[in-house]
């Protein structure tokens, strides 16, 4: 019954060569995220495995990658939920945090408040153990080109979402051998993005959501998914419906009240679902049936 589903990013993934790289990389945190639950390990762990690798690789928006603001600073959103407790941790615009999905995990174990931003999460990180990194180390120079590219297209006033590379944001839902689900998120939100702006990343029942039921991971412009109330929308409407029904009908009516987005969910019986209303959403799952990615349905 084991069985994990990660993505890295909806929108417009541009060129061969990057669609090879988000497949690779998903596929790298699905296995590895696999193998932790053959072992026997919980979902919570296996989904914040998962995460972790993403955050590390430069091709997704989250961590080592994140993209930065309109001031070319990085602030990233993560959150870590153990369906099975309830138990849950979030942090909200961190810029010296190597991987943010980590500090969710501490906070989730160690505080009796469950969301923290800024310099609260990273004095919170520090007296924890964590060491507080240059942001400057985690600002490619794909990423400052991106943002140059930006700059001139909005001086054209020619801005589009969907006509930029995908978002990037990660995450991670899975089942262990007793039926725990989990669900796991993390980003550095929107290239060019206001200093202090937040997305649906650290807030639950938005662009993470999980109970006994489900758990939902979802991408995209935070916004639309904050409107949307995406996670919690389809945990209600999964009680009422088989699951792929729920996860199109949620994504369909908030893409068209407010626009596209990407999402990918499981629930207590292993089923896995993923649906976008943008061009692309990066995925990969593993379970028993074996590997799979969004490659091998084009």
């Amino acid at each position: 019954m084991v069985g994990i589903l990660v993505h890295g990013g909806a929108g417009t993934i541009t060129g061969e060569a990057r669609r090879q790289l988000s497949a690779d990389g998903c596929d790298t945190a699905a296995r590895e995220g696999y193998e932790l639950l053959k072992s026997g390990a919980s979902a919570v762990e296996a989904v914040k495995k998962a995460v972790e690798i993403m955050e590390n690789l430069p091709q997704f928006n989250a961590g080592y990658g994140s993209v930065i603001t309109e001031d070319q600073t990085v602030e990233m959103d993560a959150m870590l939920v153990d369906g099975a407790t309830g138990s849950l941790g979030g942090v909200m615009g961190v810029s010296r945090i190597k991987n943010p999905i980590l500090l969710c995990d501490t906070i989730r174990k160690e505080s009796k408040h469950i969301l923290f931003a800024g310099q609260g999460a990273e004095k919170f990180a520090e007296k924890h153990g964590y060491e507080l990194i240059n942001p400057e180390e985690l600002i490619t120079d794909r990423v400052r080109e991106r943002y140059h590219n930006w700059i001139k297209r909005r001086e054209n006033d020619s801005v589009d979402p969907e006509g930029r590379d995908k978002y990037g944001t990660v995450g991670a839902v899975a089942i262990d051998n007793q039926g725990r689900l989990a669900a796991a998120t993390s980003t550095g939100g929107t290239l060019g993005k206001v200093v202090g702006r937040i997305g649906d990343t650290p807030l639950f029942g938005a662009g993470t959501y999980a109970d006994q039921e489900i758990a939902v991971s979802a991408t995209g412009v935070g916004e639309y998914i904050i409107q949307g109330m995406v996670g919690i929308e389809i945990g209600y409407r999964a009680k009422q419906t088989d699951l792929y029904s729920a996860v199109k009908e949620v994504l369909d009516v908030t893409n068209e009240r407010f626009g596209p987005l990407g999402v990918i969910v499981i629930n207590a019986a292993g089923e896995l679902a993923f649906h976008k209303t943008t061009k692309d959403l990066a995925y990969s799952f593993m379970n028993e049936s074996g590997i799979g990615n969004f490659l091998d349905n084009e």
